[in-house]
């Protein structure tokens, strides 16, 4: 047995206040249709034995209730319970049931051969002094069908015996037989989950299913898929009979993990039925959610060289039951996960095919490698994660011009000797740029470090004495500021030199030394020659 079912069990003994034992009859009902005509009565109806007291035969025969035909017709059936007759037809004999179980409600009807009867209701099997005496008349001869309705009723639930006796020492005679009436259904109410609920997983379905006032049957959880793929029927899922629980607990467990149950929106119904058939449901709708449904971390891409602050982009989505989605970081070597973005923790909005978070933090961390993750939850603890290994790299490339000097005179064929490195350097160039010159001109490039070394021959033969200013540009493969603007290290290194015999102090070469020279001069990126 179940945990679940003796926890059950447990509940309802607890809530009745009794021990276990057998479950008290409800609802029995007889027309003494099934017994064959002359068929003796005494245990044959479930819960009560049926007497005939007084044996006025003196014992041979014996006087027995039997399944009889009316002499006179019956408007509801062919067959009574009637005292036999004989020895002689008339006596002082009645009629006696013995209820099994005690009972609030006693119906039946009677007749035929009397105009007068005592209907006589105990509450032990004993006897003694009645709980209720009812005199009954029966209008005319007497000679009448056998039914006049007789009810017998207690509030506190204690009738044990029943006496119906004839004047005139007619023969009694009784049909359609009910008793352990239970007019109310059973009490059925669903506490968790509650309407429109996510779940997942095993299920715990608890409320109340419980009659009170009868003997209960069972109870039942029936599930049916309405949205998407809507279903046409109810699935049962857990039934229990004669274990009611009267006040809140643990009723079902609903593995939605089962197979064949999606995703989606599912209707649950509880019915309770009582021992006379009354039952009674609830209602409750739910999302059952035990996926994430779509999580995709689209950039950056893994492997990727980062530095400066990222945008992280990507799929953070649930239909159902989305709750929150994080976007996190750590060192490769392992350690807490952080917040890309200490300012937001948690992301409660979902995202499609957007920005999902800035990685504010990346532009003042070390070099290294690290591990981004993007995790998506549902409401239920359902979640989904895409995870990466990035580099960052925040550190421009190393860039130097060890050769010419600064402000050195130069002519022909020159050595441009410097140094370029970075781990992941991706390209330099060297420029130069006088005041007479249309922007930066090219004077090489390259993609490979440089220690030391030449890294380009200027040829300044056909340029025209003056000043120059020699630039040497490095870029790394860190891509920086990943949000639609996108940008690298970079590092620039400038060199003032003269190239042919320009006048000193007339930078510019017009002729004249003055402040347009001043300004030429400071337009150098502030490399001045002495």
């Amino acid at each position: 047995m179940s945990p679940l079912r003796i926890t059950r069990i447990a509940l309802t003994l607890i809530a009745l206040g009794v021990a276990a034992g057998p479950a008290v009859a409800q609802c029995v009902s007889t027309d003494f249709e099934e017994f064959a005509v002359g068929t003796a009565i005494t245990t044959q109806v479930p819960e009560v034995t049926c007497y005939v007291v007084g044996q006025s035969c003196g014992g041979s025969p014996t006087l027995y209730l039997r399944s009889a035909t009316t002499f006179y017709g019956d408007s509801f059936a062919s067959r009574v319970l009637l005292i036999d007759t004989g020895c002689p037809d008339f006596s002082d004999d009645y009629l006696r049931l013995i209820f099994h179980d005690r009972q609030r409600d006693v119906r039946f009807t009677l007749g035929p051969w009397a105009t007068q009867y005592q209907v006589r209701a105990y509450d032990t099997t004993t006897g003694g002094v009645p709980i209720d005496v009812q005199t009954i008349s029966i209008p005319g001869s007497g000679f009448a069908d056998v039914s006049f309705p007789v009810h017998v009723t207690s509030a506190t639930r204690d009738i044990r015996r029943i006496e119906v006796e004839a004047s005139a020492s007619g023969h009694e005679a009784i049909d359609h037989l009910r008793f352990g009436d239970d007019s109310t259904p059973p009490e059925v109410r669903v506490d968790d989950p509650t309407p429109l609920e996510c779940v997942s997983g095993e299920v715990t379905i608890s409320g109340i299913v419980c009659d009170d006032n009868g003997a209960y049957d069972r109870d039942r959880l029936e599930s049916m898929r309405i949205w998407p793929n809507p279903e046409t029927a109810w699935t049962l899922v857990r039934e229990y009979v004669g274990s009611p629980v009267c006040s809140s607990a643990s009723l079902y467990a609903w593995d939605t993990t089962e197979p064949g149950i999606e995703d989606g929106v599912y209707a649950l119904r509880v019915t309770a039925a009582n021992a006379c058939g009354l039952t009674d449901s609830e209602l409750v709708t739910t999302y059952v959610d035990n996926d994430f449904d779509s999580l995709a971390l689209h950039e950056p891409e893994g492997g990727a060289i980062l530095g400066g602050t990222i945008c992280l982009d990507g799929t953070a989505w649930d239909r159902t039951c989305f709750d929150h989605y994080v976007a996190l970081y750590r060192p490769a070597a392992g350690g807490p996960w952080l917040p890309v973005d200490p300012n937001h923790a948690t992301y409660t909005s979902p995202v499609t095919n957007e920005p999902a978070a800035h990685w504010r933090a990346a532009a003042g961390l070390p070099d290294g490698d690290y591990q981004l993750v993007l995790a998506g939850y549902t409401t239920t603890g359902a979640s989904q994660s895409d995870q990466i290994a990035v580099t960052l790299d925040n550190t421009p490339p190393t860039a130097q011009l060890l050769a010419p000097e600064a402000c050195e005179g130069l002519a022909g064929l020159v050595k441009l000797i410097g140094t370029v490195d970075d781990p992941h350097l991706d390209t330099w160039r060297l420029d130069y740029w006088s005041p007479t010159s249309l922007g930066w001109v090219p004077i090489g490039s390259g993609s490979t470090p440089v220690l030391a070394n030449t890294l380009a021959t200027w040829d300044t033969d056909l340029l025209p004495p003056c000043y120059y200013t020699v630039r040497l540009r490095a870029w790394d493969s860190s891509i920086r500021n990943l949000c639609g603007d996108i940008s690298r290290n970079q590092r620039d290194v400038f060199l003032a030199v003269a190239v042919g015999d320009p006048c000193p102090g007339d930078v510019n070469g017009d002729g004249n030394v003055d402040l347009t020279d001043l300004a030429t001069v400071l337009a150098m990126f502030g490399t001045i020659c002495d």
